[in-house]
Formats: C-alpha cells, structure tokens, sequence
C-alpha cells in the first residue's frame, strides 16, 4: 500500500539541504524585520488593495501554522471570495485590505485548509486538474506528482470532496487538465485542454468561471494562450507571480492577470508576512494587466 505524505517535516526532508537554503532561512528573517521597519510594522497591511495569497498543501504538521497565519491576518484585513475579489479588481473597487484565498493542485490535505479557513469565515479558489481527481492506483499518482508536480506521492480530492467544497461555499477553477507547462505546449493542444477542462468543471460543478496555469510564472505562459483562456469563456486567469491589486481604474477582463503571493505554512510565521508586507507596501509597482 502506497505511503502519502502526511506531514510537511517529511517533504522539508526530502529538499536537498544547501548553504543556500540556510542562507535563505536566514535572510527571510532579516528582511522581515526589516520590512517591518519600511512598511511602518502593519501599517501597509492595512492600506486598501486586493491580495491574493495561493498554497499547494496544508499537511497536518501545518494545521496549526495555518490558523496562526490566518488569524494574524484577520486583525487587519477583510477576507473575500475569489469571485469578490475579482469583481473588486476589474471595477478598480479598492476601499478596505481583502484578501482572497486559492489553492492549486487539488490535493486531499486541502480539505484541512477549507475547515480552517471556514472558522474564520473565509473560503478558497481551489484550481484542480481534472484528470488528478480521484487517481489513486500508485504507480499513476507517484508518476503524476513525481512527473507534473514535482512533489512527492500525495493523496488526490475525489469528486465527492469537490462536491463537498462547494456545499461548503467555496469555488472550484480549472489548472489544465494534467498540469501541463503551457509555454510548451503547440496553441491548438492548450486550447482543447481549456475546452475538456471547462467542460468538465461545467458538468461536475455547474460552474467554471476561474482558470490559473500550471507553475505560474510569465515565462510559463504567453499573451496567445492568456487570449485563448477567456475565448473558451473562463472570467479571470491567475498567475503565481507575486504581488498585489490596487488600481483604481477598471480593468477590462481579458487584459486582467492575477497576481498571487504563495504561502506556505509550513515556514516560519515570519517568513509569509514578510512577502505579504513588502508586496502591500510595494503596491504600485504592481501591474494589473499581462506586460506588454
């Protein structure tokens, strides 16, 4: 019987350990006091914007982490569907700090993040790969996280828990139907991988409004294939390039990319406000539109 990762101390021990990631640990916990003393403490947490903050896990070791991590945000922020937080965006509706959650990937221990996040009255975007749900023979789910997540063998929702997540208020969006690398994938396949994919949120969901591309940064993607997302007729498109929204214009839809701050809970309290202040307080550098 295939052994899932359970705890975030068992993948932490699987990375190679460096001086460069001991440097960086370090480094992390300077700059957040540093940030600190730029951002006037929490004072750039509470200037008015949109911020996305997007996971992949929430292991059972990060259970507490999480929660701590939430209600540090909550002292200052207003939380906000994935949907609201869209429509605040496009309409340049910037009055108050939201934050919004998603999750990419669709794996089980998810379910951990949606009951916390549920105690302080908040809900999550969680971006699945169709083909990912329910997978459980070993050799497809080793291969499937070895190979599209680089990430070692993890339990997969099922369509019951998608089911699930939506009786409980939160949203499900579309990642591509096997965690593809866009950019290297010829136009025509990505767009009947949109099509598949949609369609079978469509019919499981009822709805499919959200899409974010796999691994997330803009050299994994292309202003063709960001057209051809809201031609097959999702709402928004997500990145994971960090950042926040507070353009006071509207912004037409199919210009828009959602920036997203990644946490992780299983770091230091520390490190995660540390790029969620820096990018509060470096706000306006922040661009709403694919860059041209």
């Amino acid at each position: 019987m295939m052994q899932y990762t359970k705890q975030y101390s068992e993948f932490s021990a699987l990375q190679p350990r460096s001086v460069r990631s001991a440097l960086r640990y370090a480094a992390l916990s300077a700059l957040d006091l540093k940030e600190r003393l730029l951002s006037g403490n929490d004072a750039a947490l509470r200037v008015p914007r949109v911020q996305m903050l997007f996971f992949h896990h929430i292991f059972e070791d990060e259970m507490e982490p999480f929660d701590r991590l939430l209600r540090e945000l909550a002292q200052t922020h207003v939380f906000v569907s994935h949907s609201e937080a869209v429509r605040r965006i496009l309409a340049g509706e910037h009055t108050e700090p939201c934050i919004s959650f998603s999750s990419d990937d669709g794996l089980k221990n998810n379910l951990h993040a949606a009951e916390i996040l549920e105690r302080y009255g908040a809900t999550a975007c969680f971006y699945i790969n169709p083909n990912s749900i329910g997978l459980s023979e070993p050799q497809q789910v080793e291969s499937f996280c070895r190979t599209r997540l680089e990430f070692p063998p993890s339990e997969f929702l099922d369509w019951d828990d998608v089911t699930a997540l939506l009786e409980r208020g939160h949203e499900i969006g579309a990642h591509t139907m096997d965690h593809i690398n866009v950019a290297h994938t010829p136009i025509e396949a990505f767009r009947d991988d949109l099509e598949g994919s949609r369609q079978v949120l469509l019919d499981r969901c009822g709805a499919a409004r959200h899409f974010a591309y796999p691994y997330g940064r803009y050299f994994h993607f292309s202003a063709a294939a960001m057209a051809e997302v809201f031609q097959a007729g999702f709402e928004s498109c997500a990145s994971a390039e960090r950042g926040c929204h507070t353009c006071e214009e509207p912004v037409a839809r199919d210009r828009l990319l959602l920036r997203r701050d990644q946490i992780v809970a299983g770091w230091p309290l520390a490190h995660n406000m540390y790029f969620i202040r820096r990018h509060a307080r470096l706000r306006h550098l922040a661009s709403d539109e694919w860059p041209v």
